[in-house]
């Protein structure tokens, strides 16, 4: 049995993927263009990917293919309705990355809600020495006790996250699909307009592409602060940077974007120097123990098709 691990790049070269071997032949590409790509599947009982596309012409070429193990939760870079047709197995890893996620979006928001980049260069421009001021108190930064945390998702990262914000004092409203009794559940244009902080963790679909768009952020507090740890394709990117520019909102973050890494042509690239935004490499997911934790799931994963059994099965 052949398993071949093509983007080990982007999962990060700290990792053992000598675990694997223990089951078949493994193969490690730190890369794959996609020139590269038809070649490399064509002989693979098992590919281990993270952000690799897998269309139905790639698993055409792979004539020996019997399972693709996402080293990721979302797999949308994966053709399911083919896979499911031609009894290819697919496997991703759920919850692994929720502490690491929950961890990055709370940083990006206490970044950016302290303005902390303004402070911080107040010192090392060597400003603070020169005024001889013992203190600086502007920008104006507020405590989060009684503020509005609108979270949108709330899945097992939407859940941890209004845990922290809840410790933080502030009051959650969620939307999401079904209504829960434990927090106050809205629709999507009511927690834009109440929300000081909107935090976003929703599944990219045919009802969340492209959600935040102008109207909605027209809905926004003109000092909210927008962090999206969702998919890019969740907001309108063109819109989100129009409105950082034209002051509409306060502050937007984001670790996801439409095409990644984006290019100096995309809409961020304009403001992604500014004070009032961070912009980070999809990072969130990646803490040393969450990828650990997936690699070791991914080899489950693998173990339990062997077997026959059915674990994180996403094509059935």
């Amino acid at each position: 049995m052949i398993i071949k691990v093509l983007d080990r790049a982007a999962m990060g070269f700290d990792l053992d993927f000598d675990i694997l071997s223990e089951i078949g032949e493994l193969v490690v590409f730190d890369t794959t263009s996609e020139d590269e790509l038809l070649e490399r599947v064509s002989d693979a009982d098992i590919l281990v990917i993270n952000k690799i596309k897998i269309t139905d012409d790639v698993m055409r070429s792979a004539k020996k293919l019997k399972l693709i193990c996402v080293f990721a939760t979302g797999y949308d870079n994966i053709d399911i309705r083919f896979a499911k047709e031609n009894n290819i197995a697919v496997c991703n890893v759920p919850a692994y990355s929720t502490d690491s996620v929950t961890l990055f979006t709370i940083a990006n928001v206490l970044h950016l809600y302290t303005h902390l980049s303004e402070y911080k260069r107040h010192v090392t421009s060597g400003k603070y020495t020169e005024e001889g001021k013992p203190n600086k108190l502007t920008p104006i930064y507020h405590e989060l006790r009684g503020k509005t945390w609108g979270i949108v998702g709330f899945g097992n990262i939407g859940r941890a996250v209004a845990k922290v914000a809840e410790a933080f004092g502030a009051n959650v409203i969620v939307n999401k699909k079904t209504p829960i009794d434990e927090y106050r559940c809205v629709d999507i244009d009511t927690l834009c307009k109440e929300s000081d902080i909107i935090t976003l963790h929703c599944p990219l679909t045919d009802i969340t592409r492209g959600m935040i768009d102008s109207r909605r952020l027209s809905l926004m507090k003109r000092d909210v602060v927008l962090v999206n740890e969702a998919r890019g394709a969740v907001t309108d990117e063109d819109a989100v940077a129009k409105a950082i520019i034209n002051k509409e909102i306060g502050a937007f973050g984001s670790d996801v974007y439409t095409k990644e890494p984006f290019d100096k042509k995309h809409p961020f690239a304009e403001i992604m120097n500014l004070d009032n935004v961070c912009l980070t490499p999809h990072s969130a997911w990646g803490a040393y123990e969450a990828r650990i934790r997936c690699l070791n799931i991914i080899k489950s994963n693998i173990m339990s098709y062997i077997k026959g059994e059915t674990q994180n099965r996403v094509d059935i």
